[in-house]
């Protein structure tokens, strides 16, 4: 019986994540949640808390799938520069579509809230400063493996990634563009390695 509760919680989190990546954290109603996970307000309120509790849960689910995915394409490639380009690939290519939003949806909850509603404010920038430690410990990897040169601090290298990363999800959501795809992508990869 346990693991069945966490496997629906699993999945309630899945959903309601892919409502939140989709409509945003405000317009995402009460009644949206509940026709999205099939419970009734009571029951989403007795499991999480409450709105901001559910979506604190399905964003920490978000970052955590998307370094397990960045890992999958890193131990597939065998080394770290190939898993990122793959997951690049991925996500502006082979993905594109199929995702919720074609924004991070750590990037939209950054942009999403106000310094008043600091509890979410502060859980967004949180995770994406984690999210940043971890894409820099995978760049020092690369640095110590001479995928990359170290005239260059790992960090410097997260950073140039993510924007970079999100720069070219924000130009591929537009139409009729979807051609330069590639050419962008190794262009990325071949500025990244000219640092």
């Amino acid at each position: 019986m346990a693991n069945k509760v966490k496997f629906e919680r699993e999945n309630v989190v899945r959903v309601a994540s892919e409502l939140f990546w989709k409509k945003g954290f405000h317009a995402t109603s009460t009644r949206d949640l509940q026709d999205a996970v099939n419970m009734r307000p009571g029951s989403i309120y007795s499991a999480f808390g409450s709105k901001e509790g559910l979506y604190s849960e399905s964003l920490k689910a978000y970052t955590a799938q998307m370094k397990a995915k960045i890992d999958g394409f890193v131990c597939g490639s065998g080394t770290v520069l190939g898993g990122l380009r793959a997951f690049v690939e991925s996500v502006i290519v082979k993905e594109k579509g199929c995702s919720p939003s074609a924004i991070c949806m750590l990037v939209k909850a950054n942009g999403e809230f106000s310094e008043t509603e600091s509890p979410l404010r502060d859980l967004s920038v949180d995770l994406s400063a984690e999210f940043e430690v971890y894409l820099t410990t995978l760049f020092e990897q690369a640095i110590s493996r001479g995928e990359l040169s170290s005239r260059v601090s790992g960090l410097e290298y997260a950073r140039f990634f993510q924007v970079q990363f999100t720069g070219l999800r924000s130009y591929f959501n537009r139409p009729g563009v979807d051609h330069l795809a590639q050419s962008m992508i190794d262009r990325m990869f071949a500025l990244m390695e000219s640092l």
